[in-house]
């Protein structure tokens, strides 16, 4: 977390920030930093007001929806949300300051940390946000600005060490479940016609596609009307009998211990996607490529915490927030708690 000065006295201030005509030469390579504010309220004016008394900081102009606000600013303003990296390109922005942070600027300032690595991005932080964060923070003045980037993922050595985990879990488990599928196998075949396993493209670490697999829960050609959709659980009329015991336990997806010894998966991790949904996904959801930074998985934070019906807005913030957090001691509380619910049946 980093600060930068606010000016207590200063509230009703106005900067005098002048905007170039054109593109400019970026500071990346040199002293000065070239910082665009999002939001021209007043927080906004009293950051730029003060940056421009620091050396080696120079404001190029704000970022603002509404137009009261914008009037304020006046000249300053150079456009509204959706035309933030436009700007950041046009103007060689160097730094990205949210200076209050209703819905539509928290998306500027995700799409900027996803978007462009080179830029530091920084928010005012809310008193929740400052209550559930562990900052680092350098006092300049009296308004603290936490600095956003992007997960840089586990170290070489932990990534090592999770293969080897999920490479021995992965064994542990095939091995005790053994009798548990011969049964299942056996349950499908003679309930059900069909094939006893099904493999479906999906989508997996950095969007490389693998099959994925399943004991078939479902009708044969269960989409053959439909086309792809999602399942509704339970309460789905094409789940078989047998396969709403397995979806409730969580056995169907035994097979996929395979996938976590081919390398096509992790036992923990967000759960991999069919190619059809996650091009409607990336559409809709803000970040949600995110989630292929890391390998998919067996089960995971959104599995355990959330619901099997739980909606991919609220899906994506348990994927990010493990792939942002992921560590061996995660993975192994995250199986834990699946295994508990394996038990008590409370899987749909």
């Amino acid at each position: 977390m980093e600060a930068y000065p606010s000016g207590r006295d200063a509230k009703n201030a106005e900067c005098a920030v002048t905007a170039p005509a054109g593109a400019a030469v970026s500071s990346r390579t040199g002293a000065i930093k070239r910082v665009l504010i999002v939001g021209a309220g007043a927080n906004g004016r009293i950051l730029a007001e003060q940056l421009k008394r620091r050396p080696g900081y120079h404001v190029v102009g704000f970022i603002e929806d509404d137009p009261e606000m914008a009037g304020q600013a006046k000249s300053s303003v150079l456009g509204g949300h959706e035309d933030v990296l436009r700007i950041v390109d046009e103007f060689a922005v160097d730094e990205v300051v949210v200076a209050y942070a209703p819905s539509w600027q928290q998306r500027v300032a995700e799409s900027l940390v996803n978007g462009h690595s080179h830029l530091r991005v920084k928010v005012v932080p809310t008193l929740y946000e400052t209550m559930i964060a562990k900052p680092e923070f350098k006092t300049v003045s009296d308004i603290p600005l936490i600095h956003l980037h992007a997960p840089t993922g586990l170290s070489y050595p932990s990534r090592i060490l999770k293969r080897v985990f999920d490479g021995l879990v992965s064994l542990l488990i095939l091995l005790v479940t053994l009798p548990v599928s011969i049964v299942a196998a056996i349950a499908i075949k003679v309930t059900s016609h069909g094939p006893i396993l099904i493999a479906q493209e999906r989508v997996g670490r950095n969007g490389r596609l693998f099959k994925c697999l399943k004991f078939r829960t479902m009708i044969t050609n269960a989409e053959a009307v439909t086309g792809p959709v999602l399942s509704s659980g339970n309460r789905d009329s094409r789940v078989t009998p047998v396969g709403r015991f397995l979806r409730r336990s969580r056995l169907d997806e035994i097979p996929q211990f395979l996938n976590v010894l081919l390398g096509h998966m992790s036992v923990v991790g967000p759960r991999p996607e069919r190619t059809v949904f996650v091009e409607r996904f990336r559409r809709e959801v803000m970040g949600y490529d995110e989630r292929h930074k890391v390998r998919p998985g067996i089960t995971g934070l959104a599995q355990v915490y959330g619901d099997y019906l739980t909606d991919v807005h609220t899906k994506i913030r348990y994927d990010l927030m493990y792939v942002y957090n992921q560590s061996l001691w995660l993975d192994v509380k995250v199986l834990l708690q699946t295994m508990r619910e394996m038990v008590v049946g409370s899987g749909s």
